[in-house]
């Protein structure tokens, strides 16, 4: 049984001693989100969420969670408590956050975002990340799962920030949303704004092979693309990191 269709039988159990797990939100091969309480506010409905991780990188990676929680943003998720554990023998990190009702990609495969709805999402998602890069981090995982909704205020996750200084070898590209130079582990500020130009270009038109092939060196952006987002979306998708 893979880990995706495996997060489901852990309902109910307990992280650290402390963090119950309730209900599944979503998962990948490598992590899950779990509905959870702070213990002693049951009341209050948060998020945790699990990842794999090799026990040799536990501590860094907690280090990093520790460091993204000390960030305070009305447009960054802010994440309540990080730490280690083992599940059923496995090394994994977790971090306690704000809990979000939804995020832009459970949206996009049935619409697309009209004219006046990106220009709502434009504005907090470059603040936040403004203030991200501002405070020496790079986010380094800007797509549509991490553009999230809590109540009617926009926010971006939290939980894969890191300094901009910090090289990390396992931060290779995975997908379009990352910056071709990922490739080889470059992660900085400049890869940060070729995803925000990928997550627009999927907002307006639910089709990201228009930024693939702007990475293999084909920079045309079809007219279905209005203005002023076609001229902001051009300036992103730069495969100079530097431009």
């Amino acid at each position: 049984m893979s880990k995706p269709e495996s997060w489901k039988s852990w309902q109910g159990q307990v992280v650290d001693g402390k963090f119950a797990l309730r209900q599944l939100l979503g998962g990948t091969e490598h992590s899950a989100v779990f509905v959870t309480e702070v213990p002693g506010r049951k009341t209050q409905k948060v998020a945790i969420k699990l990842i794999e991780t090799q026990a040799a990188d536990a501590d860094r990676h907690v280090s990093q969670l520790r460091a993204a929680s000390k960030l305070s943003h009305p447009h960054v998720i802010p994440i309540f408590e990080a730490g280690r554990c083992l599940m059923e023998g496995t090394p994994f990190v977790y971090a306690v956050m704000e809990f979000a009702e939804e995020d832009l990609s459970q949206i996009l495969p049935q619409r697309p975002l009209s004219p006046t709805e990106v220009s709502e999402l434009l504005p907090p998602l470059l603040d936040a990340l403004s203030y991200i890069h501002t405070m020496g981090f790079v986010h380094g995982r800007i797509k549509p799962s991490n553009v999230l909704a809590v109540g009617d205020q926009l926010k971006l996750s939290s939980d894969q920030i890191s300094a901009i200084a910090e090289p990390d070898e396992n931060r290779r590209r995975q997908d379009v949303y990352d910056a071709p130079e990922t490739a080889a582990g470059i992660i900085s500020p400049a890869s940060d704004v070729w995803s925000v130009g990928v997550t627009l270009v999927a907002a307006i038109t639910q089709n990201v092979t228009i930024a693939e092939d702007t990475a293999i060196g084909n920079p045309t952006l079809p007219e279905t693309i209005p203005e002023p987002y076609r001229g902001i979306v051009r300036e992103c998708l730069q495969l100079d990191p530097r431009r």
